[in-house]
C-alpha cells in the first residue's frame, strides 16, 4: 500500500520516468512530454486507483496524464465496483485484453491493465459495458479531468445513458444541448428536476442539488397561483430565457401574470371594496393611481400584502389601502391617494370605518382620552400620530389635474 503523502509529492519528472518504464509500448517523445502535463485528482477515486496501482504497479503514475474522457471513463470503472463488483468487471475486462501479458490473474491487476491497454474511451466503455450509448462519451468529456461527485453520481450518470425511458432520453438531451463544460452535479440536477423544467438554458444555471427542491416548490406554487400556469405554457416561457438568464428569471416572468391570491379579504358585499386580487390587476391600478403597485407583484403574490381599492361614486377620487397579513389576520397600514399623495381625514375615517367592518385591524392608541393622547404626542413631537395608516406625500386631490404643472402650482398654492 502507498503511503500516500510520500507518493503524491513525488516529482514530476519521477513520475514520467516510472511511466516510462511501466509502458514500454507508449511514444514518449520529448515532444509528447512538451503536450503532457499531469493532472492530480483525490478522493474515493484516488483511494480505488491506489489499491489497483498495487496490483499493476505503474497504474496511477500513468492516470496523471489520461485526458478528460479517458479519465472519466475510469472513474467510471471505479464506480461501478460499488454496483458490479470488482470481480465482475475484472470478468469483463478479461475478456476485452485476452492474449495480452496481463501482470497477474487477481482481479485488481486485470483491472488495471485493461485501464492501461484500452487507450480510447469508446473501447473502454465497451469492454465494460458492451455498448456506448449516444452522448455518453461526449457527456464524460465535457466533466473535465476531476471525479465528478461520489460514486452514486457515476451510477446515475450510467442509469441515464442506458436507460431507454422517454423521460430520461429527454434528460439525456437537455445534457447534450447545454453549451460548454458540465458541472457533475447536473447529472442528478436533470433526474430529480422537475421534468417541464428540463430545458437547456434553464438547467445551465442550476450548479447545486440541493437546489433543486426550492425550485420545484416554487414552480408548485406558481402553477397554485396562476391559473394559466400549464405544463405547455411553462415550457413556452422556458423557451424565451436566454443564455446567461438567471433561474429566477422564469419565476419573475410567472409572478405578474398570477391571478389567484393566497389570501384575500371578504368585503361583506360592500361594492365600494374592490380586492386587488392579480397581476394585471394591481398594474392598472398602478397606472390609474400614478404609484409604485406594479412593484408590489411579489409581495402579493407570496402573501406578504394585499391591497384593496376603494371605489366611491363618482367624481369622489378612490383610495388605496396597504393591509399587511399577520398570523391574526389583516392590519391596515397605509392609506394612499393618486400619486402616493395623503388622503383627506375624512376620507380616510370613511375608509377605516369599512375595513374595519371587515375585521381589518387598525392602529390604536395608549387608552386614554384621545385629546389628551394627541395633546401628548403633539408636544413630544411624535407626528403623524393623528393618522398613522396615512402616511401619504403632500395632499390629496379631489380631481385628477390636468398635467403636473397644474398639480405644481396647486401644491405650491395649497402650501403657502
Amino acid at each position: 500500500m502507498y503511503d500516500r503523502p510520500r507518493d503524491l509529492a513525488c516529482g514530476i519528472s519521477d513520475l514520467r520516468q516510472h511511466l516510462r518504464m511501466q509502458l514500454p509500448n507508449t511514444a514518449f517523445s520529448s515532444a509528447t512530454r512538451q503536450h503532457l502535463s499531469s493532472k492530480i485528482y483525490s478522493g474515493w477515486a484516488l483511494d480505488r486507483a491506489i489499491t489497483l496501482d498495487c496490483a499493476c504497479p505503474g497504474l496511477l503514475a500513468s492516470t496523471l496524464y489520461f485526458g478528460p474522457g479517458r479519465r472519466q471513463a475510469v472513474f467510471l470503472a471505479l464506480a461501478s465496483i460499488d454496483w458490479l463488483g470488482q470481480a465482475e468487471i475484472a470478468r469483463r475486462f478479461h475478456q476485452a485484453i485476452a492474449g495480452t501479458d496481463a501482470l497477474g490473474q487477481s482481479d485488481a491487476a486485470v483491472i488495471g491493465r485493461a485501464i492501461l491497454l484500452l487507450r480510447r474511451p469508446r473501447d473502454f466503455v465497451r469492454a465494460l459495458f458492451g455498448t456506448v450509448p449516444d452522448g455518453l462519451l461526449g457527456a464524460m468529456q465535457r466533466l473535465g479531468h476531476d471525479p465528478v461527485g461520489a460514486p452514486e453520481t457515476y451510477k446515475e450518470l450510467h442509469r441515464l445513458f442506458f436507460s431507454g425511458a422517454a423521460a430520461d432520453r429527454r434528460r439525456i438531451k437537455v445534457l447534450g444541448q447545454m453549451a460548454g463544460s458540465l458541472v457533475g452535479a447536473q447529472i442528478e440536477i436533470v433526474s430529480v428536476l422537475d421534468p417541464v423544467l428540463l430545458h437547456p438554458a434553464f438547467v445551465a444555471n442550476v450548479y447545486e442539488t440541493k437546489q433543486v427542491a426550492d425550485l420545484n416548490a416554487a414552480l408548485a406554487y406558481v402553477r397554485a397561483r396562476c391559473s394559466g400556469a400549464t405544463d405547455e405554457a411553462i415550457r413556452s416561457s422556458l423557451a424565451k430565457l436566454k443564455p446567461g438568464d438567471h433561474r429566477s428569471t422564469l419565476y419573475k416572468w410567472w409572478i405578474h401574470r398570477f391571478d389567484r391570491l393566497p389570501r384575500t379579504l371578504d368585503t361583506r358585499g360592500d361594492p365600494s371594496l374592490v380586492v386587488l386580487g392579480s397581476a394585471e390587476a394591481l398594474s392598472d391600478a398602478g397606472r390609474r393611481y400614478a404609484n409604485c403597485l406594479k412593484s408590489k407583484v411579489g409581495e402579493v403574490f407570496v402573501g406578504t400584502y394585499v391591497y384593496i381599492e376603494y371605489r366611491p361614486a363618482a367624481p369622489e377620487p378612490g383610495v388605496i389601502a396597504e393591509l399587511r397579513v399577520t398570523t391574526r389576520g389583516f392590519l391596515l397600514e397605509g392609506l394612499y391617494a393618486r400619486k402616493n399623495c395623503k388622503v383627506r381625514p375624512e376620507r380616510a375615517a370613511t375608509v377605516r370605518r369599512k375595513l374595519a367592518a371587515c375585521e381589518v385591524a387598525l392602529y390604536d392608541h395608549a387608552p386614554d382620552d384621545r385629546d389628551m393622547v394627541s395633546a401628548a404626542a403633539q408636544v413630544l413631537n411624535q407626528y403623524n400620530f393623528a393618522e398613522p395608516d396615512n402616511t401619504g406625500w403632500g395632499v390629496e386631490f379631489d380631481e385628477p389635474p390636468a398635467n403636473d404643472l397644474e398639480e405644481l402650482v396647486t401644491l405650491a398654492s395649497e402650501a403657502a
